[in-house]
């Protein structure tokens, strides 16, 4: 299904870029880079010594994004968006929420515990590039902050031989925004994606200690139009 999507993405997106292409040549207020497609590999920053990462954690987003030029060349300019992403999390530390003023406390599992995340996603980008009306291939820096919001999430892991499985697992901070900069030349370009907030619960704790674990994307982002 994962493949059908990101095929169908492609092959629709490349059709729409062909005929703006087209029409670019009689319009010289031509826009680009309006729909963005990425592939990331996710990490954490800011993690305690009980934490273990084992395993391939990747995720996928894909969205439009409005240009707005601000001069007449049309190379510089701002970028707001909306879009999806489905993101993947593997790593051995498992919240729960104590009953003693209702806070939230990490437990440390020895096997890998999976978390999987729905969210949709509002990129805000100042945006540099060296493109011109003939010009399709040119060198682009888009740096700025993307604001996301948890629709959904499921948790799947093991604990020895007990299968743990969670549906809309609430210890996520489900509000997130992060630090992301998209810079490269043509088709490919090296994308990251720094979360300025925790994971977990802002109150969660690991041994008493606050846990204020973040998000660390870096991935390849692909950009039409």
């Amino acid at each position: 299904m994962f493949k059908k999507i990101i095929f169908l993405l492609l092959t629709t997106t490349s059709l729409i870029a062909q005929s703006e292409k087209d029409s670019a040549s009689i319009d010289p207020k031509y826009l680009e880079d309006q729909i963005y497609f990425g592939l990331t590999y996710n990490i954490f920053s800011n993690t305690p010594d009980e934490f273990v990462q084992d395993g391939f954690a990747y995720g996928f987003s894909a969205g439009f994004i409005k240009d707005v030029p601000f001069n007449k060349q049309r190379n510089i300019g701002l970028g707001i968006g909306f879009g999806y992403t489905f993101n993947t999390y593997i790593q051995n530390l498992v919240i729960t929420q104590t009953s003693i003023n209702q806070k939230w406390k990490a437990i440390s599992y020895p096997d890998t515990y999976t978390i999987k995340t729905n969210s949709i996603e509002l990129p805000i980008e100042f945006r540099w590039r060296t493109s011109t009306l003939e010009k399709y291939k040119f060198w682009r820096i888009y740096t700025g902050i993307n604001i996301s919001y948890t629709l959904n999430s499921k948790a799947i892991g093991l604990n020895v031989d007990e299968l743990i499985e969670l549906t809309d697992v609430l210890e996520l901070e489900r509000l997130q925004y992060a630090y992301t900069i998209a810079a490269g030349y043509g088709t490919w370009n090296f994308y990251m994606n720094y979360s300025l907030a925790p994971f977990f619960r802002k109150n969660s704790t690991i041994k008493s200690e606050s846990l204020k674990m973040n998000t660390f994307r870096l991935g390849l982002m692909i950009y039409f139009l």
